[in-house]
């Protein structure tokens, strides 16, 4: 009855929301940070070559050169995974993305070893093509194997987009596949890159066996919401290599399990998102913020009875122009479960992405703060605005905070609000540092200032934190 009631409400929500931000008010043309103009903020902009669509409906498509710097600079801004250069993936998607099966068509690490694949993204706007005579339809998917675990992976999928301006999407997706939940800690092409190269694999992975359907809507520039229903059978995966070009083997952690009781486990979730200026339109010549919201509601009779949780969590982005070639960025980042989640779900902290002078996912619980703050300093651009010129060389500096605990009250079904009271300054991990270089190669440096000791911890980016 609960589920059936979340999935009655989910639809109500999107019905009765939908005239209301249809009337929202639509901005004006603003510039982006490189102070270029971004004209449509859903339609992303593909680094390096042509989709698999232009080549195959297009047959003449051939890659203009003088993009080549225009991609060079987006790439120095972006990195190689947030701005969706090379795949769209978590990152340039809806935020329920990675309610299903997240990783790149091309990937490595220690569970897979070489994963190669054939892909098409879901939860991509202007796709306006047929399918099978059938207007608005889009398959998408992908299937491939990975060389040290053997397994095929697969996901098969539809969706088609509704109305004139096709900001309404509906989808469905069988899949069969590995996941992982950090996706936010560091990018996924970016891990690749330091599993093959030097043997750190950052991420932990599960394996999903479901299917899900979901519904998006979108406004012209400033807000996109969403809902999904996933019914899953999540299970643990082993490490199955220790290979690295450059690196050593003891450099690599175990997988470990989905939790510490079970490797296997039904989870049925009904997930809710709602995102406000997902791609960082300016609002203001100097100024820009973004949020995003979103639930994960499995606490019903279809998940299994150990593992019936809700899941709550909130990211706040600010960018603003400081001065002359001076940014000050700001990530606050929150989440809170009740009920019992499996381990795989728990909040964590430390290490890339998070608490950098921290040792990896050292703090764990039910409830979490996090926030990232970073000065960039650099050569202005000729823009009125002056940001940072393109190509985004600056010099870093940083403070991690962040807080960990677990709230038994939240486990017997308290309010995902209770507790954080408690998240005084002085219970907070607090990491400093410095970098150099830009969105797509940069070096940093992190100490811890409390709680450790104080070594120095040396990182090698490809994307920006945030």
């Amino acid at each position: 009855m609960y589920s059936r009631a979340v999935l009655f409400f989910g639809f109500l929500t999107l019905l009765c929301t939908y005239p209301l931000i249809s009337a929202a008010q639509e901005t004006q043309q603003q510039e982006g940070e490189t102070g270029e103009p971004e004209e449509v903020p859903f339609m992303r902009s593909v680094i390096f070559g042509p989709s698999i669509d232009e080549l195959l409906e297009d047959p003449n498509f051939q890659f203009d050169e003088s993009d080549v710097e225009r991609s060079a600079r987006y790439l120095a801004n972006t990195g190689i995974d947030l701005g969706g250069g090379f795949e769209a993936g978590p990152y340039y998607s809806n935020a329920l993305y990675s309610q299903y099966p997240n990783l790149p068509a091309v990937h490595f690490n220690r569970v897979n070893g070489l994963f190669i694949s054939i892909k098409k993204e879901r939860m991509q706007w202007f796709r306006r093509s047929s399918f099978m005579t059938v207007p608005e339809i889009q398959p998408h998917g992908f299937i491939g194997i990975g060389t040290a675990s053997g397994n095929i992976d697969y996901a098969f999928g539809l969706e088609r987009l509704f109305g004139e301006s096709g900001r309404f999407m509906l989808g469905a997706e069988f899949h069969n596949a590995t996941g992982t939940e950090d996706y936010w800690r560091t990018g996924l092409i970016e891990n690749t890159l330091t599993s093959l190269f030097a043997g750190y694999d950052y991420l932990d992975y599960y394996h999903s066996d479901g299917f899900g359907i979901y519904a998006v809507y979108r406004t012209n520039r400033l807000i996109e919401a969403a809902f999904s229903y996933n019914a899953d059978q999540v299970s643990s995966l082993q490490q199955e290599t220790a290979f690295s070009l450059f690196g050593f083997s003891s450099t690599y952690r175990p997988n470990p399990p989905i939790d510490a009781d079970s490797d296997q486990i039904n989870i049925d979730s009904y997930s809710f998102s709602l995102s406000l200026n997902p791609r960082n339109v300016l609002l203001t010549r100097e100024f820009t913020v973004s949020a995003s919201f979103g639930m994960e509601l499995a606490d019903n009779g279809r998940t299994d009875s150990d593992y019936r949780y809700s899941k709550y969590w909130a990211d706040t982005k600010l960018f603003f122009n400081v001065d002359e070639g001076s940014v000050l960025n700001w990530r606050l980042r929150a989440e809170s479960i009740t009920g019992s989640a499996p381990d795989f779900k728990a909040s964590q902290l430390g290490g890339i992405g998070s608490l950098r002078g921290t040792p990896y996912k050292f703090y764990r619980g039910n409830q979490m703060l996090l926030s990232n703050i970073e000065l960039k300093i650099g050569t202005p651009g000729q823009q009125e605005a002056r940001w940072l010129r393109s190509y985004n060389m600056h010099f870093l500096a940083f403070l991690d905070s962040g807080w960990v605990q677990q709230n038994e009250s939240l486990v017997n079904g308290e309010s995902p609000f209770s507790g954080f009271g408690d998240a005084a300054l002085n219970v907070f991990q607090h990491d400093a540092g410095v970098g150099i270089g830009n969105g797509a190669l940069r070096a940093e440096v992190a100490w811890p200032l409390n709680n450790f000791e104080p070594d120095p911890i040396l990182w090698i980016r490809f994307n920006p934190t945030f």
